[in-house]
């Protein structure tokens, strides 16, 4: 088994920050506690724009579920540390 970039070990879930990879599905039930009327696919799309906006692209539209999502995605980036 090789361990590159884009290779998973069993169990573990890719999230890497500030400049690593996430796995937004790691984070859509913590998005949907929040905002239970989303939908999952929303709460995903909502991650990912967060996720690109954490990296430097551009802030997303506010929403009731992206700003769930930004605080999601704060919260989990101050609590990793390798």
């Amino acid at each position: 088994m090789t361990h590159g970039p884009t290779d998973w070990v069993s169990g573990e879930r890719v999230f890497g920050p500030p400049g690593g990879t996430l796995d937004v599905d790691w984070l859509v039930p913590a998005v949907l506690e929040g905002v239970p009327t989303a939908t999952p696919d929303q709460a995903r799309a909502a991650l990912a724009a967060a996720w690109d906006a954490a990296q430097g692209g551009p802030a997303p539209q506010a929403s009731e579920v992206q700003r769930r999502a930004d605080a999601v995605v704060r919260e989990a980036v101050e609590g990793y540390r390798p």
